[in-house]
């Protein structure tokens, strides 16, 4: 038996006996698992073998991303969005591809050796956020609704609308580098978007009808529901993947699909891969401190770590900053959501792609991306729930003087479980608003 499983027992049993103590403390589940992680390398104890665990891991870690995807994207509400909160359009729309292009510059000037397409696909990797590493950020009541609303919405859709960034230019940077003939990022083109998204268009729409149906019958319950929805995720990602194209594409329109035709009526049924989700990316934080970050941290290099804290300030803070230009937010909120876009999940599996991809820059990218969420996991959980502390009391105090405070605006009611929960950590609002976990 390998011992990276023991070493993953330990952990979560360990983390089970402490994880409401937690909550009043700057320690996140992601800072404890990570931790457990590096503990577990092969460059400190030895148990977890990359030989021995690194495919299984890999596998592992695409199957909770593309679980993670579908639940996120179920739960999208895009149009209500749209016409009563369009702060998460701002971000979405406008901030994210900002933060590709200025993380696309500065990697160039900065790793001259990675090409024009190699720096693109480093940008589209590290532009993705995860409110888990901060969850106070999201779930401190004393911060204003409308702000804790952009920033959750942020977190589940953006990974999604990435994807095909990162399929793209990974796929240029082959060609670049003659890896594949001519045509190569046409072809992966066609299969990655175009072939994968109609699988999950498809699946996630017949699926959801078949279900609703199902239960409008009587014929099914919610338990068999919930395990329906989990395996219509995985097969999404698993028919893509078959054809070469991008399972995560698949499973993230499969599960816009699903919520299309079924969100109201499968609402609930969505609790099962929503734990899955949970479990399954608090082990991840451990893989990724025992297969990549602590490779990362032996080679660091000055560049790669100044990459890193650009990525985590001026990368993600003058595009948030730009795209909210006018939207009469004061300047401290503005520093909050700009500073408070953590990486995770996706960012460590977009990078497991470019690490089997054969790339040849392969080897500068993804200790860059590793090393960036490294800090991410450590900086944005220490100051999470200090930050919301602060702004929360400012916020308080302004509203108080200003009762017209663009920040006091109400956001659209997400219900009981969407965007509190999944991989950013359960929350339930019924209970007062009080967080099941910390990652």
């Amino acid at each position: 038996m390998d011992p990276a499983v023991a070493a993953v027992a330990v952990a979560i049993f360990g983390y089970a006996l402490v994880e409401r103590r937690l909550w009043h403390t700057p320690v996140s589940g992601a800072m404890v698992f990570t931790a457990a992680g590096l503990l577990a390398s092969e460059q400190v104890t030895g148990l977890v073998n990359p030989a021995e665990t690194g495919h299984g891991a890999t596998i592992f870690l695409e199957l909770t991303l593309a679980v993670v995807l579908f639940s996120d994207a179920m739960g999208a509400n895009v149009g209500s969005w749209a016409t009563e909160a369009p702060l998460p359009g701002r971000l979405l729309g406008f901030g994210l591809p900002l933060t590709m292009a200025v993380g696309w510059l500065l990697g160039w000037a900065m790793f001259h050796d990675i090409g024009p397409w190699g720096a693109a696909l480093l940008a589209a990797v590290l532009a993705p956020t995860d409110s888990a590493l901060g969850l106070p950020v999201i779930t401190d009541e004393r911060v204003p609704r409308l702000i804790r609303h952009a920033l959750n919405v942020e977190g589940g859709l953006n990974d999604g609308l990435v994807l095909p960034f990162v399929t793209i230019f990974l796929a240029l940077a082959r060609e670049e580098e003659k890896a594949a003939g001519s045509g190569y990022a046409v072809s992966v083109l066609l299969r990655a978007l175009f072939a994968s998204a109609a699988i999950g268009l498809a699946l996630g729409a017949a699926g959801a009808f078949a279900l609703r149906r199902s239960r409008n019958r009587g014929w099914s319950g919610q338990r068999w529901q919930s395990a329906a929805l989990l395996a219509l995720a995985v097969l999404a990602y698993v028919l893509a993947d078959l054809i070469d194209g991008s399972g995560f594409i698949a499973a993230w329109v499969a599960g816009l699909a699903a919520g299309l035709v079924a969100r109201e009526s499968l609402s609930a049924a969505l609790r099962l891969p929503e734990e899955a989700a949970n479990l399954g990316v608090s082990v991840s934080f451990l893989l990724f401190g025992a297969l990549y970050l602590a490779p990362a941290l032996d080679s660091a290099t000055w560049t790669a770590v100044a990459y890193g804290l650009l990525s985590l300030t001026v990368i993600r803070m003058v595009p948030v900053a730009l795209a909210l230009s006018g939207s009469r937010l004061a300047p401290q909120t503005v520093a909050y959501v700009g500073w408070f876009g953590p990486r995770g999940l996706a960012s460590i599996v977009f990078a497991g792609l470019v690490a089997t991809s054969g790339l040849p820059e392969q080897g500068q990218i993804v200790p860059v991306v590793m090393l960036t969420v490294g800090m991410s996991v450590v900086l944005h959980g220490l100051t999470a729930p200090s930050g919301a502390r602060r702004y929360g009391r400012w916020y308080a105090a302004a509203v108080a003087r200003s009762p017209e405070l663009r920040e006091a605006a109400q956001a659209p009611a997400t219900g009981r479980r969407r965007w509190m929960t999944t991989h950013q950590g359960a929350f339930d609002a019924e209970a007062g608003g009080r967080p099941e976990s910390r990652r």
